[in-house]
Order: structure tokens, then C-alpha cells, then sequence
């Protein structure tokens, strides 16, 4: 199939919401098949799951293999050369994890935009693979996430989305709900009325709101509330709980998956990991 990430690209410009997939593993596999199910995007997890620098050309090209998704990646911190090298690489989309100022939002922005605008390095490796011309400047791609989950940010979101260059924010609940003082899982008022307060302020602003969900069912909750931009499930995850549905329909109707609750047939065969 013929990639273009056109559509989805040009589908959140224009205000639609996408849905994609979290990559927590390093499978190329994987990756192509997330694409080729229909995921707007495939998010490449380089702080919290197993993808390393010498995994993003390969499996961005699994991913372009599969379809149409947009290829994304999670940087593990806010690093200029970490996230220099992914522009470099092509990538469709960065975010940026624990974003707690403009200042390092703005840090972010400078790492992706070539001068004078930013501090980029020339060395647009994935265009020239390719055989194609390089843009000059940071015309629309990658797009720029970062992300709100701390109270540092929480405080500064206003802040936060009116710096030029970056074009949306991502909410982890997990871990905003821990720096207020809760615990990842069912939201307490204090992560409920943080994530409203992030999704108002990031509207008004005019950049795109997106947020990190465990299912589909949670994922199609945020849609409803105005989040454009959703992770609804895992491949880690959806991997395990298809496998417990097999296991429970083959041994009879229920199986017990170790480090978890009881899988029922009938049950949703998906599986998000909450940030």
C-alpha cells in the first residue's frame, strides 16, 4: 500500500481527531500490522518501552509499510540531540515527556526548527535516503507534543501552549494523577478537573489536545470531551489480552492470566498502559 501521511496530517489540521497506537515493543511486526488495521498514527515509545535510536528507521518504515498512520515518537526526555535525530529521521510527529515550563517547551520547539528560528543542525538523513528535497524549515512536520503530567506544567499550561512552535499537548493521567497526590487508575475530582483545566486552556490557545487512554471504550469518552489527538490502546497489551481471550474461549470460558484478573470470554480484547 502506497504511504502518505497526508490524510491524517491534513485530517488534525483541520480540527478532526486521530486515534493510534502505542508501540511499548520494538517489533517491526507489530508496528506494520497497527498501520495496516487503520491507526491514524503509531507512537514509538523511546522512554518508557523497549524502541532505541537504531529501531526508528526500520520500524518507521514497517509502519509506512502497513499503511497510512502517521509515525510518531516519544522522545525519553527533553534532549536537543534525541530529538534533533528524530527530525532527522523523518518522523511525523515528537513528544516530549515531562514539560513542566515554557522554558523547556521552548527548548523542545529550538531543537526542531533550524535557524534562525531555532538551533536545528542540518541533516535531513531520512530526505536525502529518499531521494528528496529537504525543507528548509520545519514546514508542518514533525509536529510538536509536549507533555502536560506534572503540577509544574499543570501550572504553566497557559504558558505552555502559547509557545510558538509547539503544536499540541498530551496529557499522561498516570503520572499527573501522581504529582497531585493520587494514584494512576480511576480518576479522583483533583486529575479530573486537571485534564478539563489542560483541554480548555490548550483549545483556547489553538493548539491540538490529545491524551493517553487504556481502551477504546476510555478513548471514545475523550473524543467526546474534545481530545483530538488519542492513544486508546497498546501493542503490549492488546497482544495479551487477545491472547487471554484465545486461551479463555480454548480452555472453556475463563483463564487465568498471571499478574492479572481473571479474562472472561466476552470480554474486550484490548489492552492500553495508562501514562
Amino acid at each position: 500500500m502506497p504511504h502518505t501521511t497526508a490524510a491524517p496530517l491534513e485530517r488534525l489540521r483541520s480540527g478532526d481527531t486521530v486515534h493510534g497506537m502505542w508501540m511499548m515493543s520494538s517489533s517491526a511486526d507489530l508496528a506494520r500490522i497497527s498501520s495496516s488495521l487503520g491507526y491514524d498514527y503509531v507512537c514509538l515509545d523511546m522512554q518508557h518501552g523497549l524502541a532505541r535510536a537504531e529501531h526508528i528507521m526500520p520500524l518507521s518504515d514497517a509502519v509506512r509499510a502497513g499503511g497510512d498512520a502517521m509515525v510518531v515518537a516519544r522522545v525519553p526526555d527533553n534532549r536537543f540531540t534525541e530529538i534533533g535525530m528524530l527530525a532527522d529521521a523523518g518522523v511525523d510527529a515528537i513528544i516530549v515527556p515531562l514539560v513542566s515550563s515554557a522554558a523547556e517547551a521552548r527548548a523542545a520547539a529550538e531543537a526542531l526548527d533550524y535557524p534562525p528560528r531555532g538551533r536545528r543542525s542540518w541533516g535531513p538523513t531520512n530526505a536525502l535516503m529518499l531521494g528528496h528535497d529537504p525543507a528548509p524549515e520545519r514546514a508542518g512536520a514533525p509536529l510538536l507534543f509536549v507533555m502536560i503530567e506534572n503540577t509544574a506544567g499543570l501550572s504553566e499550561v497557559a504558558e505552555i501552549c502559547r509557545v510558538d512552535g509547539v503544536d499540541g499537548v498530551y496529557i499522561g493521567p498516570s503520572d499527573l494523577a501522581l504529582s497531585l497526590g493520587s494514584l494512576p487508575g480511576p480518576e479522583e475530582p483533583a486529575t479530573t478537573e486537571a485534564i478539563a483545566t489542560i483541554l480548555a486552556t490548550a483549545q483556547e490557545a489553538g493548539v491540538i489536545p490529545g491524551i493517553h487512554c487504556g481502551t477504546g471504550e476510555e478513548a471514545a469518552a475523550r473524543r467526546a470531551q474534545g481530545f483530538r489527538f488519542i492513544t486508546s490502546s497498546s501493542d503490549i497489551g492488546a497482544a495479551r489480552a487477545a491472547y487471554a481471550a484465545d486461551l479463555a474461549e480454548a480452555a472453556g470460558g475463563v483463564a487465568q492470566v498471571p499478574g492479572g484478573a481473571a479474562q472472561v470470554l466476552g470480554g474486550a480484547a484490548q489492552g492500553g498502559v495508562r501514562y
